[in-house]
């Protein structure tokens, strides 16, 4: 059934769990209003990549470099780290496994994937950087569907349904052929990718960490991004 204000609601949820945006709410929440918030996280990237575009668009004007690093900043303050928060707790979680005791491996794991933006950021066509977190946060959903194991611990990756899939799976393509077509191959090499290796680690994973949906987020940017370059488009 749809409900606006639950919509509403959900995507206030969103905002405040995956960016900077602190918007109070007075009305009381439930997991319905957190569900439907759900379907607007590709809207959400598109918005977060936005802005980004805009900052990167000055390349043509200063130092690609200094405007890089520009981006890579306001990408960290905007979405308050959450995600490569996520990513450093992840490898840090499965490090434990292998009996490594310190964090080495998460501090280099992190730095390389903040290097790697930073380099991308500069190379990339301005709508890959505009659609980039709109296909991290779709590539979380469909993958909801595709984790066979206990995905207890984690918030969005348990409440997705198949109409979430669905809705991200579409509207993910809609907006990369309205804003760039060529970038529809990067997409799906995109999903086929993450697919595959979240398949082949999903046999030899027994648990997963809540931090694990920052993780794939950022993974899948960074592939994104790099698929774009690669192939030139």
């Amino acid at each position: 059934m749809f409900d606006l204000r639950s919509i509403v609601i959900g995507t206030v949820l969103m905002l405040k769990k995956y960016t900077c945006v602190n918007i109070t709410i007075y009305a009381e929440t439930n997991e319905e209003d957190f569900k439907n918030g759900i379907m607007a996280l590709p809207i959400i990237g598109l918005a977060i990549g936005f802005f980004a575009f805009i900052i990167a668009a000055f390349r043509f004007l200063y130092d690609s470099l200094f405007i890089g690093s520009i981006v890579l900043l306001y990408y960290s303050i905007i979405t308050k780290a959450a995600n490569l928060k996520d990513l450093y707790k992840t490898i840090a979680y499965y490090s434990k496994l292998f009996k490594e005791t310190d964090e080495i491996w998460s501090i280099i794991g992190t730095v390389i994937i903040c290097l790697m933006y930073f380099s991308l950021f500069r190379i990339v066509p301005l709508t890959s950087l505009m659609l980039m977190p709109m296909v991290g946060f779709s590539t979380l959903i469909v993958l909801s569907k595709i984790i066979r194991r206990n995905i207890s611990e984690t918030s969005i990756l348990k409440n997705c349904e198949k109409h979430h899939v669905v809705t991200a799976f579409v509207i993910s393509f809609f907006l990369i052929v309205v804003l760039n077509y060529k970038l529809v191959i990067s997409l799906s090499l995109t999903y086929m990718a993450i697919g595959m290796v979240v398949s082949l680690l999903d046999k030899k994973i027994k648990n997963l960490p809540s931090s694990i949906e920052g993780c794939i987020v950022e993974i899948s940017q960074i592939i994104f991004l790099l698929i774009t370059y690669l192939l030139k488009l």
